[in-house]
């Protein structure tokens, strides 16, 4: 049997719930901070940069800066994928440079 899928929710239903934070429930808060994760990057750029939900979403952000913050894994994820990057470049170069003898 398959698990559910996850409940995602849109620009506009996201937009709703901010709209009456901090009088959300905690599954709300949840989907809230979902969305902000996970979501589309334009859709959630667009949603905050809306002036008129500038007052919660400051709010929200405050109340739930760890659950929106950038984890270890994920920091380190970067870092490596920086540095894999990195070396890549240093071998295409190495191998692209005449050799001088």
């Amino acid at each position: 049997m398959n698990a559910p899928h996850p409940i995602r929710l849109s620009r506009d239903e996201a937009r709703d719930l901010l709209v009456h934070y901090p009088r959300v429930s905690n599954a709300e808060a949840r989907l809230i901070v979902d969305f902000l994760r996970k979501g589309r990057h334009l859709d959630v750029g667009m949603l905050t940069a809306e002036e008129a939900l500038k007052p919660q979403l400051d709010s929200f952000m405050a109340d739930h800066k760890k659950e929106l913050g950038v984890g270890i894994g994920e920091g380190s994820a970067v870092v490596g994928a920086i540095a894999a990057f990195l070396g890549l470049c240093w071998v295409l170069w190495e191998l692209a440079r005449p050799a001088y003898e």
